[in-house]
């Protein structure tokens, strides 16, 4: 029993350990870590692609930090870090270990996780702008509160070791968001990460009976995820006039993408589950039209966010980047209906870095692959007729196909 608990305790400590086996772990960490350290002594490149080399004010690099860390941080009231296996559950009960400290100690790593990543973004962000020092202690203000404030709304407020979102966690909350993980893992590695877009919370109504309803309530059900999609808007509005050296038409597609891509769980879902796609007595091209309108809609919403934050910026956006934003919508619906990844025939083809398996890749793609020609067509070509028409006939093949 006292071994079999010990090796209970291992995994996160392999982990950890791992990174210092000497092995290809640490080859990894050390070639990350000096990379990391190395774009510091690169501020001129960073300068030239983020700024253009053109003087940046400090307000607006602030504003896009602040708008950074909120989105950073608020997703930690998700709580996506209250999960444990059922079997070291069942072992820590019987062992007497306690698993409250065993989530709380997952808490205060996701927490710091997300402080590191946007302390370097934001060091980096203004060692490259070269902003006064006043910039440099307001964005340490700005992540140093935003991390207090989100802390005690995600975890509560409690001992460091039996925080009180740990201490209210039961097993059935633990086996939950250790399926809900499971289910993440292993969609990337069967590079399948349509098995990521999250399932709907429960809808009050009626019941539904026309494909209109389908919809609605297939983003009805994901409306928790509409406060990081406005956030992205703003983020979006703010690297705009903060980020000159960024095509715009880049920025509101990876946006409006990143956005709107949640509320594609729904149709994902029918396209993964033959058995519920088969009771709806109704084509592929009418499913998708109807959810290209609602999802129209949303991107229409989400665009007026952007509007609203270049206006009051000063600063509005260029013709060509308004068109992004139905490009990204259509490029969710393709992603989110695409067939399921066929493994029979990966198409393992030598190339100039190694065999790589093309063919599974072009299924994983599927989706992005039209957004990113387009936004590409967008940032390097004019606004006219030609883009107009490119566009179009990109939108209307994810739409159909």
């Amino acid at each position: 029993m006292t071994a079999t608990a010990t090796r209970v305790r291992v995994p996160g400590r392999a982990r950890l350990g791992g990174v210092f086996s000497g092995d290809t772990p640490t080859f990894v960490a050390l070639f990350a870590l000096g990379w990391l350290v190395t774009t510091f002594f690169q501020l001129d490149w960073w300068r030239a692609v983020l700024f253009a080399g053109s003087a940046v004010p400090a307000p607006a690099l602030l504003g896009l930090f602040a708008a950074l860390v909120a989105l950073g941080l608020g997703s930690l009231l998700g709580r996506s870090f209250l999960w444990a296996e059922p079997a070291v559950l069942t072992w820590l009960d019987f062992t007497g270990h306690d698993r409250v400290r065993l989530v709380s100690g997952r808490v205060w790593t996701v927490w710091s996780a997300r402080l590191l990543v946007l302390g370097y973004v934001g060091a980096l962000l203004a060692a490259a702008a070269g902003v006064p020092s006043w910039t440099w202690w307001t964005g340490i203000g700005l992540l140093g509160v935003g991390s207090l404030v989100v802390l005690p709304l995600a975890a509560g407020v409690g001992p460091p070791l039996r925080l009180p979102v740990a201490v209210s966690a039961g097993r059935q909350r633990l086996v939950d968001g250790w399926a809900a993980r499971v289910v993440r893992l292993v969609s990337v590695t069967f590079l399948d990460p349509t098995m990521m877009l999250p399932s709907a919370g429960p809808v009050p109504g009626r019941p539904v009976r026309s494909l209109v309803a389908l919809a609605l309530v297939g983003v009805l059900g994901r409306l928790r995820f509409a406060v990081p999609a406005l956030l992205l808007g703003v983020v979006v509005a703010l690297a705009h006039v903060a980020l000159p050296g960024l095509p715009d038409a880049v920025l509101v597609g990876i946006g409006a993408f990143a956005a709107l891509l949640p509320f594609g769980g729904g149709i994902g879902q029918l396209w993964r589950s033959p058995g519920l796609r088969r009771w709806l007595d109704a084509s592929d091209v009418a499913l998708r039209a109807w959810h290209a309108v609602v999802f129209a809609v949303l991107a229409l919403a989400w665009g007026l966010v952007v509007l609203a934050g270049t206006l009051l910026l000063g600063s509005p956006l260029a013709g060509a980047a308004w068109l992004a934003i139905p490009l990204a919508a259509a490029a969710v619906l393709r992603t989110a209906t695409r067939p399921p990844v066929d493994y029979d025939a990966p198409g393992i083809t030598d190339t100039p870095f190694g065999q790589a398996p093309v063919r599974l890749v072009a299924q994983v793609v599927r989706g992005p692959d039209l957004g990113a020609v387009g936004v590409w067509v967008l940032a390097a070509a004019p606004l006219g007729l030609v883009t107009v028409l490119v566009t179009g006939a990109l939108i209307a093949w994810c739409v159909l196909r």
